[in-house]
């Protein structure tokens, strides 16, 4: 698809869209789509309209329309409403198109753009307004994928809205698989996974918003360079820049913005996180928005009109109504030669000036009201739908709570069963799950105590994993860590019911008995002691294998395991054992030649030839050998007689 196809947006503006949607003004574009505001026909108010390219649509339609589908049963005050979808004929082909409610106060984007930065304080309630909208859509299957300032949308009520969730994923996806051919847009707000060409999930919307949030407070992307390839490169394996300017959220931001996506915070972590540090920071001053809509369909600016705000009681109208009666009075009685019937006209008027003054007051203050309904432990999202036809200003304030889920309504201002007119401000309690609780020190203790501690601060004991230690005893705990923060110490708050790890010494490992075999009794005694081992030295022995000095036996065999301390015993080589070879020629009796040989240390071996009289030669191993030759003890001698 060439640029020029999608960006001929000019010929779009006055197209009227599936006899519907008659496009007004061009407020975005892309590659791949084109983003109108648009007169909704039916419905008589403006839309949000994405416009996608021929090309696009044809090869990635249905898979776009399927995701609006899913993306229109999102019921969140979070989430841009997704209001239709569908395929038309627009200018020249056959294109997609999703159509999403229209909101009149900006984008992130157009505040950066202005150079209107966020408060760390403004900068969390936009981050937590964001956050529950991806937590809601990633427990759908949803995701963002391009999460950018122009993608959160701001409200009358100067709340965020999150835009294009679940459709944008598409583009985003194709776009990816080719790392090398992003734009530079797409690559300022990428997540490192992505950089790298590996899968990527739900944590990616995570890391954007990261780089969004530190861009909304600083004025700068962190690791944005000049080039695609020198930002994308320079993303991979960097800890995420947090600085004092962040305040209290610089710890949420660092575990956001981390590389890996297994150590990477979840949308619902690091909404908990924010309101965690929400009591570190300064009370957020309203946002500095900009106007979506500063100019009307003829392209004149659209000015306020000064009005007169109505006054806040019905006695305060009609203290002002009195007042000016009795100063009407005033002036009729200077008269004194006013005739009598005059006075009575003017006291006419004035009298009715106050009936009809009071008739219009009563007209004007008068406003429908409603019975505040139950909706504690309802979430806020289906809250906020069930109150919508009241015209109540929700306000939103959260608080820990042990017996509501989190994003659940604790109470409301005024109570249930309260009246309340249209207009006027009820406040919802929401939920932040149950208070934090200190993280208790586990270290040193053993099992039993560290699963007490926990129960009693109200965490759980999560994976239990054995290590040697050459240092901890065995079954007291080596360290314990929270897996989605493992940088948090002893006394840090956290979620009630978190699970903490806990790591548990199984006391030294083992040692590998070495083969000590014809070492000498020194080098034997180091390579034992090296291992933390004792050398028990037993009683030398003859060997035939091993020089005098050598190892020649040990106990236990090279090979086995011992623990700690434990002892190895050796036998040290005093040499082969050597007997002398009896002189046979003198004996003339062979059992007294068998006898000589066994009283010798020898073995009698094969005896050949007539057995008369002294045997002629005596041999071992195929060797003649003499008397008084040294021979290892038990060679065997084989006898040879005459004949």
């Amino acid at each position: 698809m060439s640029s020029t196809e999608n960006h001929g947006s000019d010929s779009l503006i006055d197209t009227l869209v599936d006899g519907r949607y008659r496009l007004r003004t061009e407020v975005g574009r892309s590659g791949s789509s084109t983003v109108f505001v648009a007169r909704d026909g039916h419905a008589g108010t403006d839309v949000s309209l994405r416009v996608f390219s021929a090309e696009v649509s044809h090869r990635r339609g249905g898979v776009l329309l399927e995701q609006a589908t899913i993306a229109a049963t999102m019921n969140h005050p979070q989430v841009l409403r997704t209001l239709a979808s569908g395929r038309a004929t627009i200018g020249d082909a056959s294109r997609v198109y999703v159509v999403q409610e229209h909101l009149g106060g900006g984008t992130l984007q157009d505040l950066i753009d202005r150079g209107r930065l966020l408060t760390p304080s403004q900068a969390a309630v936009v981050g937590l307004d964001v956050c529950r909208a991806l937590d809601h859509a990633h427990r759908r299957g949803l995701a963002h994928f391009d999460l950018r300032p122009s993608a959160i949308v701001f409200g009358d009520d100067h709340r965020a809205r999150v835009a294009d969730l679940g459709v944008v994923s598409v583009v985003a996806e194709d776009a990816w698989a080719d790392a090398t051919s992003v734009s530079l847009e797409r690559a300022r707000y990428c997540a490192p996974e992505q950089t790298l060409g590996e899968p990527f999930d739900e944590k990616s919307d995570v890391y954007a918003l990261a780089l969004v949030l530190t861009e909304a407070v600083t004025g700068s992307v962190p690791f944005l360079a000049d080039s695609v390839v020198t930002t994308l490169s320079g993303r991979v394996d960097r800890l995420f820049p947090v600085s004092a300017d962040l305040g209290g959220l610089a710890s949420v931001l660092e575990r956001a913005g981390r590389c890996d996506p297994l150590e990477r915070s979840g949308a619902a972590d690091m909404a908990r996180a924010l309101v965690q540090a929400a009591p570190s920071l300064p009370r957020p001053a309203p946002l500095p928005l900009v106007s979506a809509t500063l100019f009307d369909s003829t392209g004149e600016i659209a000015r306020p009109v000064d009005m007169v705000k109505p006054p806040d009681s019905a006695d305060t109208m009609v203290s002002a109504t009195s007042d000016a009666v009795i100063e009407k009075d005033s002036v009729t009685n200077d008269r004194a030669d006013a005739p009598v019937i005059a006075r009575w006209i003017v006291a006419a008027v004035a009298v009715l000036v106050v009936v009809v003054g009071g008739f219009l007051l009563f007209s004007v203050i008068q406003k429908d009201s409603y019975s505040v309904p139950a909706l504690t432990g309802v979430d806020l999202g289906e809250a906020t739908n069930l109150v919508t036809e009241y015209d109540w200003t929700i306000i939103e304030v959260g608080e820990a709570s042990e017996d509501v889920p989190a994003g659940a309504i604790v109470r409301t201002e005024p109570e249930t069963g309260q009246t309340l007119q249209s207009g006027k401000a009820i406040t919802f309690v929401v939920s932040t799950g149950p208070p934090p609780v200190p993280l208790p020190e586990l270290n040193a203790l053993d099992v039993v105590t560290a699963t007490s501690a926990l129960t009693e601060a109200g965490l759980v004991l999560g994976v239990q994993t054995p290590e040697f230690s050459e240092n901890v005893p065995s079954g007291l705990v080596i360290r314990w860590t929270v897996a989605l923060q493992p940088n948090l110490v002893a006394g840090q708050e956290v979620i009630k019911g978190t699970a903490v790890d806990m790591v548990v010494s199984q006391g030294p490992a083992p040692r590998v008995v070495p083969d000590l075999r014809t070492m000498t009794i020194d080098v034997a005694t180091t390579a034992l002691n090296d291992l933390q081992l004792i050398i028990n030295r037993a009683d030398d022995e003859f060997s035939n294998d091993v020089p005098v000095g050598g190892v020649s036996s040990q106990l236990p065999a090279a090979g086995e395991s011992l623990a700690k301390g434990a002892s190895v015993t050796v036998a040290i080589s005093k040499g082969p054992d050597l007997v002398s070879m009896p002189n046979l020629a003198v004996l003339t009796n062979l059992d007294a030649v068998k006898a000589a040989i066994i009283n010798a240390g020898l073995t009698v071996g094969n005896v050949t030839g007539r057995v008369r009289g002294a045997p002629i030669a005596t041999v071992v191993g195929g060797q003649v050998v003499a008397p008084g030759q040294l021979l290892p003890r038990g060679s065997i001698v084989d006898v040879v007689y005459f004949g």
